[in-house]
């Protein structure tokens, strides 16, 4: 394009100086030629930017980040004259488009359209657009390359993934002389110290073998329910002090791992309640899957502009003096008030895990790591890289 317009330009300094020397109906046709190339390369571009037509569609505008869904675009040439270098510029730093670049070009005959279906995936929760951004129309000589932004953009709804996981290595760990140790927060049945005879039926993992052997009949342990304890789950939504990406990242993790831990217990019926401050303080209870799906729909317009810090919530939550509740904290920042707070958790008779969702690997974040493990808390470090059910179902 600047040779282009270099010859252009030297073009219509020699076809001046020719018609200022030697005059008459050639030089100055050529002078006025020279003249006129540049603007009428400059209203082909704008006429082909009002004529040219683009259409895209999706068939949900609500999706899950992550899944690949049917995107289709097509462009058309609906005048009398040949469209030259038209180029389609995409947007890509939230989504991506199979089979395409940053950006295509295209060259459409008259009445002559091309249509593209593939697949789009959303990397990100939250709502913004996708698909095409702009369009940059080149003439026929080179001269000009003007970008319009695209009127009207495709904004799509993405929700976050609801990652699903089997076993919770993070809750507290409830321990059957009998069984393997199994991994949950609500204590379904309890070892009482009671036995009675062995009825036909029974689980033949409850038979008490030592008691059986004295009483010369088989015997089995006698259990009864314990109530469920309360899940408190703690969103940290300060605003992360990132930039754009690594912000977006942290912001989804914290989402999606206490989407997770609450999808795990709707499952299993224990009821778990979700506190974090958006516009004010606010808590939501979850006692089914009903509960879930209402609140996880309600995650794609959360925004990281809290007022107040997670260990004011969890001051405001100890205030009810409860105790033998398991508290779970996902945030981006470790901190010594929210250190002392989970001191205080942990004396009030409750258990405390902490999420931590940071790349910060400075000696100060692993020492206040340290003390943590230390005084008993149950802390997780997640890397922007790691994946949430991996955390999750691991053990420290």
């Amino acid at each position: 394009m600047k040779n282009s317009r270099l010859i252009c330009v030297l073009f219509l300094i020699g076809t001046g100086v020719f018609a200022s020397y030697f005059g008459g109906n050639i030089p100055y046709a050529l002078f006025y030629l020279a003249i006129f190339i540049p603007i009428i390369s400059f209203l082909y571009t704008l006429y082909v930017y009002i004529r040219f037509k683009i259409y895209q569609s999706m068939d949900n505008r609500t999706v899950v980040k992550g899944d690949w869904n049917r995107y289709s675009l097509i462009i058309a040439n609906e005048d009398l004259i040949t469209f030259r270098n038209v180029k389609v510029n995409f947007l890509y730093d939230k989504s991506t488009i199979k089979q395409t670049g940053e950006s295509m070009e295209y060259s459409l005959l008259p009445n002559d359209k091309r249509l593209m279906e593939t697949k789009v995936r959303c990397n990100y929760r939250g709502a913004y657009f996708i698909g095409v951004d702009s369009i940059e129309v080149t003439d026929f000589l080179y001269l000009f390359s003007i970008t319009y932004p695209l009127k009207s953009k495709l904004k799509v709804w993405v929700l976050p993934r609801v990652v699903h996981i089997e076993q919770l290595a993070i809750a507290p760990a409830v321990v059957d002389s009998k069984n393997p140790v199994r991994f949950s927060n609500a204590v379904e049945e309890e070892l009482d110290t009671e036995v009675r005879r062995y009825n036909p039926g029974d689980n033949k993992k409850r038979i008490h073998w030592k008691a059986s052997a004295k009483a010369n009949e088989l015997l089995s342990r006698q259990y009864h329910q314990k109530p469920k304890s309360e899940v408190i789950l703690f969103m940290d939504l300060a605003k992360v002090r990132e930039d754009e990406l690594k912000a977006v990242i942290i912001e989804d993790k914290i989402i999606e791992s206490t989407l997770a831990i609450a999808n795990y217990y709707a499952s299993r019926a224990t009821h778990s309640h979700v506190i974090y401050d958006m516009d004010g303080i606010k808590q939501v209870s979850i006692h089914t899957k009903d509960d879930f799906n209402i609140f996880y729909r309600a995650c794609v317009n959360i925004r990281f502009d809290s007022t107040t810090s997670i260990d004011d919530l969890l001051a405001r939550r100890l205030q009810r003096g409860d105790g033998g509740i398991f508290y779970v904290v996902a945030t981006s920042r470790l901190t010594k008030e929210l250190y002392l707070r989970a001191l205080q958790v942990l004396s009030g008779g409750n258990r405390i895990c902490i999420l931590f969702i940071s790349d910060d690997t400075s000696d100060l974040s692993n020492t206040m790591i340290g003390d943590m493990k230390k005084a008993g808390v149950d802390i997780y470090k997640i890397m922007l890289g790691d994946e949430i059910e991996a955390i999750l179902t691991k053990s420290i």
